[in-house]
């Protein structure tokens, strides 16, 4: 599927399908290791020599993936960039190779081995490339997508790839300003639109303050601090929203094909804008909305919308107002905090304690939090090893004990 463009006047219409964008971030990742493809495959090479050094079972594993890497990108090399075809024929050698589908705490492991040493290599080669990586990882998720779930991959929403994204990029955010700027970054990144800007609502919903802009001017989007009443469609949506029981709520994003007509007219000069949408960032268990995000295809650039987004939009907005939320209320309450507390958990550590407390399984913790199950794994580890609990059950009681939940 690919993105139309249409022309009126001097402005240009673009309906660009999510599925056109992420298979643009593939093919920006390949063409990116293929760059770089003599020190990936060393660097590939040392690793393999190490994991046969430690005698390692599952090497085989390795050893395929990598030599199948190899062959792949010398063809992106010559010329030849067919993605999907790649993903059948690693499926398709795989089966023919070892005659059975791969296991998966192998699998994952050594898909994680090769991608982090891609990662180191395009870190020395590149001067500021992190915000190249996500596409990178998008890559290595799709191989181990298609070979554990090769029977499943017609039937999978791609706008959950772009959700499972998202969601493992804003997940490093260590304090509040991170998180604005990895939510900004991400929504342009894993989305099809140029710029991003977000915006916190104060005084119950009446002003909307400007917290970051993403390929908008920053300081022009800080200092903007304006009446919802003064946005028509904004504050009539709002009004809406409040008449509505919080759990049944419908977060929509809301399409605004010409700026002129519905925002005021000082913004729409100062920042160029023609088509735009606002998305709400909200908590959708507390039916509260903490603000809104608005992202456009650049200055002057009128556009159409594919509602097929809107899922993606309306996940992302939950997800980036529970990590305020929580990054908010961890301030507010760092006070009451007691003094001999000296462990500090993230907003999605506390998400992920608060489910093993109700009883979900990592599977079940996953398809919440849209996450992978090997990420949430990783993350329980983790809080085992930080609050120094034997099993899942002590890590809740100790949790409790220590109000990191309620």
């Amino acid at each position: 599927m690919t993105a139309k463009i249409f022309r009126e006047g001097n402005a240009i219409i673009m309906s660009k399908s999510l599925n056109h964008h992420l298979d643009n971030l593939l093919n920006d990742a390949v063409k990116l290791l293929a760059n770089y493809q003599d020190d990936l495959i060393q660097e590939w090479g040392i690793m393999l020599q190490s994991l046969k050094n430690t005698n390692k079972k599952s090497v085989a594993v390795f050893e395929f993936i990598s030599e199948f890497l190899d062959k792949f990108l010398r063809s992106v090399n010559e010329g030849s960039i067919d993605i999907y075809g790649m993903l059948n024929e690693i499926q398709v050698e795989w089966l023919e190779t070892f005659q059975r589908s791969p296991q998966p705490e192998a699998l994952i492991f050594h898909l994680n081995l090769l991608e982090n040493a891609a990662h180191r290599v395009l870190k020395s080669r590149i001067t500021y490339s992190s915000k190249l990586h996500p596409s990178v990882h998008y890559l290595f998720s799709k191989i181990s997508e298609v070979m554990l779930f090769p029977t499943e991959k017609d039937n999978y929403s791609i706008w959950k790839d772009a959700v499972i994204l998202f969601n493992e990029w804003i997940i490093r955010s260590q304090n509040f300003r991170e998180s604005i700027e990895n939510i900004c970054f991400g929504f342009g990144y894993f989305l099809p639109f140029k710029r991003c800007a977000l915006f916190k609502f104060t005084n119950e919903e009446s002003i909307g303050i400007g917290l970051y802009g993403h390929h908008f001017n920053n300081h022009e989007v800080q200092a903007i601090a304006e009446k919802i009443t003064n946005i028509p469609v904004l504050s009539e949506s709002l009004v809406k929203l409040k008449s509505q029981g919080s759990e049944m709520k419908n977060f929509q994003p809301i399409y605004i094909p010409v700026a002129e007509h519905d925002l005021p007219e000082m913004y729409v000069r100062k920042f160029d804008l023609a088509s735009l949408i606002i998305v709400p960032i909200y908590v959708p268990e507390e039916g509260k909305i903490i603000g809104g995000v608005i992202l456009d295809q650049g200055q002057g650039t009128h556009f159409t919308v594919d509602t097929s987004l809107f899922p993606a939009l309306m996940k992302f907005g939950q997800s980036s107002g529970e990590l305020l939320s929580k990054f908010i209320e961890a301030i507010i309450k760092k006070q009451d905090l007691p003094s001999g507390n000296s462990v500090s958990l993230s907003p999605r550590e506390t998400e992920i304690i608060k489910l093993l407390a109700d009883g979900a399984s990592t599977a079940e913790a996953a398809l919440k939090l849209y996450l992978s199950e090997f990420t949430v794994r990783d993350y329980i580890s983790n809080i085992m090893k930080r609050l120094n609990a034997q099993n899942r059950t002590e890590v809740a009681v100790k949790a409790i004990r220590m109000g990191i939940i309620d």
